[in-house]
């Protein structure tokens, strides 16, 4: 039983270690123009100033 509990707890320390990355740069928008329009998937609102999802 112990072992099973170690190697569910490593995994999920794995999981986590390689989803937190992706989460942070998800939440982070690019806050300049320029930067925003390298991403395919946002568009700079002029209105705003503030790079917006398409």
């Amino acid at each position: 039983m112990s072992k099973k509990l170690m190697t569910a707890a490593i995994l999920s320390a794995i999981a986590v270690g390689a989803v937190a990355p992706t989460i942070a740069m998800a939440k982070s928008a690019p806050k300049n123009k320029a930067d925003c329009e390298k991403v395919s998937t946002m568009k700079w609102d002029d209105a705003t100033s503030k790079c917006v999802k398409k």
